[in-house]
């Protein structure tokens, strides 16, 4: 009986730490922070990437001159404190990014023309990591590839979140809901098997 006290007693134990850990604060998925939630329409410039279709191949196309878009002005943009500056920035580097998308283009042996566009347009809620953007009017690059009819890519050019982590830069689109993506551990299931072996002690 002391042993199974004993055994019993470092169970207990054991599933207070998992208990405390379950009440832990959920880490973002993204690695993006809480106040970027808070974010609005006034203070961000996004950043899309349109295919010319949703073919495997024309989406495929469309995260190359991504990639490559990225690599070339990712230390320029990060570099910039404000949204004044990102806005000249922009406006310096949009010849730059056609000319790196068309060249991807040709490398692909497509014949597509590829045109930036720069203003205002309307979009509908969407989700990026841990930050929701609700559906407005934003302030916007687009990099369009041939007819720009498939499925885009978007990120966030300002506040740089472009450069955090690209893997997680999926647009997710939220149906009317503001939702936050958060990986969260599955520790209630541990718990109930130390307490069923609890339970088997006495």
């Amino acid at each position: 009986m002391k042993v199974r006290g004993i055994i019993g007693l470092l169970v207990i134990c054991m599933m207070g730490f998992l208990s405390f850990g379950a009440f832990q604060k959920p880490v973002p998925v993204a690695g993006v922070h809480e106040e970027t939630l808070a974010k609005t329409p006034e203070t961000l410039i996004r950043f899309h990437v349109l295919a010319n279709s949703d073919s495997e191949e024309d989406q495929a196309l469309k995260r190359a001159v991504r990639d490559a878009i990225l690599k070339q002005v990712a230390p320029k943009l990060a570099a910039s404190r404000s949204i004044e500056e990102s806005r000249q920035i922009v406006q310096q580097i949009r010849p730059e990014m056609e000319t790196i998308a068309l060249s991807v283009v040709e490398k692909w042996h497509k014949n597509y023309t590829v045109h930036t566009e720069y203003g205002h347009f309307a979009f509908p809620t969407k989700s990026y990591g841990t930050l929701v953007l609700p559906a407005g009017n934003y302030e916007a690059l687009r990099v369009v590839i041939g007819k720009g009819e498939g499925s885009n890519w978007w990120c966030v050019l300002f506040p740089a979140l472009c450069f955090v982590d690209i893997e997680h830069s999926t647009a997710v689109q939220v149906d009317g809901k503001s939702q936050t993506a958060y990986a969260i551990k599955s520790t209630p299931k541990i718990r109930f098997f130390f307490w069923e072996k609890i339970k088997g002690l006495f």
